[in-house]
């Protein structure tokens, strides 16, 4: 029961896991295009400028926001199938009182 309980751990850390990177990749995709393409506003080129390195910036927060969220929710599956296989009796280790 304790395998199978890693097992599913194990799956579902990896499901996370690569939602966590697919989201990683768009967040990086989207705000790259947001900051090489900040000039198809028609503003002040000031403003341009400043909304380009906004975006760049945002980039750089928002990818290490996943991976922290990443961590933090990975953690707390490891820690749910720590706490499931400490519950979970064990059977077959001993003998029944006669």
């Amino acid at each position: 029961m304790k395998t199978l309980i890693w097992i599913a751990t194990a799956v579902l850390l990896g499901l996370w896991s690569l939602v966590a990177w697919i989201t990683h990749g768009l967040v990086g995709v989207a705000g790259n295009l947001v900051a090489n393409n900040a000039d198809v506003i028609p503003a002040d080129p000031l403003l341009i400028e400043w909304a380009s390195w906004l975006a760049s910036a945002g980039t750089g927060v928002g990818e290490w926001l996943v991976i922290i969220i990443w961590a933090l929710v990975s953690a707390v599956l490891l820690a749910v199938g720590f706490v499931a296989t400490k519950l979970v009796p064990r059977f077959g280790n001993r003998l029944p009182a006669r």
